[in-house]
């Protein structure tokens, strides 16, 4: 008996051709879903069993407490067995807690423990997510090790912060509340036990670099750690007593309190970067405001640090990040001697060719190309990276933000292209000086490409998304994205404005 490989959603059923995800069929057919990296990475399409199979590739991507869950991914279902989907409901993705106690360590800066009402795992860098009664969340990193019992945070108080405020004035010791997690990689391993670690923190997230700092001597840790901690006046600077006590025990680490508006009144890179110009046998952790982890990033590259040894957990903002690129596109200063080592952009064409060769062949990274030509990415890389090396600023294209607005990006996707990028570089006998310039460079892009949402395009400084998808009426001969076949002209397409596909009558039923 031939299986039904079909989904239905939301009152209709979509049929598998061969060679089809269920997302394509969907999306062909009129399904009004979100997705983004169509490969099983963003989770941004991620749907609900009802009922029948969907395949052991549609789960594969997944963690199991979610598998569990009856959770799928359509972006990489490719057999589903007369499959009912629908919605997910995230609310059963919880973990009953308990406020365990409350302190205040600073005029803002409070700590809570937390009793979990179920055992669970966490290591301290890891951070959870807490939600109100409203259904509202915010992420907390965690300051303590799994012995010391209880999950410990340290949250900076805001009198409007839907969570913050709720946390400290809404609820007493004692109270139940939910939380998903522990989520994240910004955690000490034992792989990186030859290595020197240097820790910079601000605010409330000095808290989370003394436990991973903890975590790490405890595990034996020899070689050198150094731990930063910054706050705005001295009296942000709580863990003072602590770290000092810390050093006391152990030889091998050292901590440095640092105001920006007192004493020296500079800010955290400022005074880390210089104190450690050869970063290459070390690892960096990084928690706290999003600005200090950029330029932490940023310098921390130049001065020779591996991608695969910066773990950071920058605090989220309140509001959606307002991208800089333009300010940074035009305030770079320009590098001639690095466009020589490029060959005044003979070399640079070679490395970029060769790059995008095998991104199109990347499993993770050639969904992002969709209904984009090799030579035309080729082109805008060619002439972005040429403006800033050279400061001819011919460049006119979109910059990063307006680019890339509408996928949904990850930091680990971003540095498994950047990966690939240099790994392309390194065959090209660059010296390493530059090498190293370069990935600084790529990097003051991050926050401009990384997201967990979709945003809409800025046009002169205002948002604007485009979500919608219209039936249009063709006034030119066109084909389908679907199918491919022809559209002609006077009859109606299905278009979804955020990618510009078309889709015809056929491929809609």
């Amino acid at each position: 008996m031939k299986t039904d490989r079909s989904i239905k959603f939301e009152g209709k059923k979509y049929h598998l051709s061969d060679g089809q995800t269920a997302l394509d069929a969907m999306l062909r057919g009129g399904a009004d879903l979100f997705f983004s990296c169509r490969k099983g990475t963003c989770r941004s399409c991620m749907l609900e069993v009802v009922s029948g199979d969907p395949g052991p590739a549609a789960i594969a991507r997944l963690p199991e407490e979610l598998q569990a869950l009856g959770f799928f991914l359509p972006c990489v279902t490719d057999s589903p067995a007369s499959v009912v989907a629908q919605r997910p409901d995230l609310s059963k993705w919880i973990i009953p807690a308990e406020i365990a106690e409350k302190s205040r360590l600073t005029e803002t800066v409070y700590k809570i423990l937390i009793e979990t009402e179920r055992q669970i795992d966490w290591r301290a860098g890891q951070y959870i997510s807490i939600r109100n009664p409203q259904g509202e969340a915010r992420s907390y990193s965690i300051a303590s090790l799994p012995e010391d019992y209880f999950l410990e945070i340290h949250i900076r108080h805001y009198p409007d912060g839907k969570l913050s405020d709720w946390l400290i004035n809404g609820v007493e010791t004692g109270a139940r509340i939910e939380l998903n997690g522990p989520f994240g990689e910004c955690f000490y391993t034992s792989d990186l036990g030859d290595l020197s670690l240097v820790l910079a923190a601000t605010g409330s997230g000095g808290g989370t670099m003394l436990g991973l700092a903890r975590e790490a001597l405890k595990a034996g840790h020899k070689p050198s750690i150094t731990l930063y901690h910054g706050g705005s006046k001295t009296e942000d600077l709580y863990l003072r007593e602590a770290l000092g006590a810390l050093e006391a025990a152990y030889s091998n680490f050292s901590a440095h309190s640092i105001a920006s508006h007192a004493g020296e009144k500079m800010r955290l890179p400022e005074k880390i970067l210089p104190c450690h110009p050869d970063l290459s046998e070390a690892a960096l952790f990084l928690c706290g405001h999003p600005d200090m982890v950029e330029a932490m990033r940023i310098g921390g590259l130049k001065n020779g640090v591996s991608l695969e040894r910066i773990f950071a957990d920058p605090f989220e903002p309140p509001a959606d990040y307002a991208p800089q690129d333009n300010k940074k596109f035009e305030g770079f200063a320009p590098r001639q001697d690095m466009w020589k080592a490029l060959e005044n952009g003979r070399l640079l064409t070679t490395i970029l060719t060769d790059f995008y060769n095998r991104a199109f062949e990347d499993a993770r990274l050639a969904p992002f190309f969709h209904k984009v030509t090799k030579q035309r990415l080729i082109e805008k890389q060619y002439a972005f990276t040429r403006d800033l090396l050279t400061g001819t600023r011919d460049y006119f294209g979109e910059l990063p933000f307006n680019s890339h607005h509408w996928m949904i990006i990850s930091d680990e996707l971003f540095d498994h292209r950047e990966r690939l990028f240099f790994s392309v570089v390194r065959r090209y006998d660059l010296p390493e000086a530059y090498i190293r310039e370069w990935a600084g460079l790529n990097e003051m892009f991050r926050r401009e490409i990384v997201k967990g949402s979709a945003r809409g395009q800025i046009i002169d400084g205002v948002e604007h998304i485009k979500e919608g998808r219209l039936m249009e009426e063709i006034i030119v001969d066109t084909l389908c994205d679907g199918c491919g076949g022809e559209i002609r002209t006077g009859e109606t397409a299905l278009l979804l404005e955020r990618t510009g596909e078309l889709f015809c009558s056929r491929c809609q039923t």
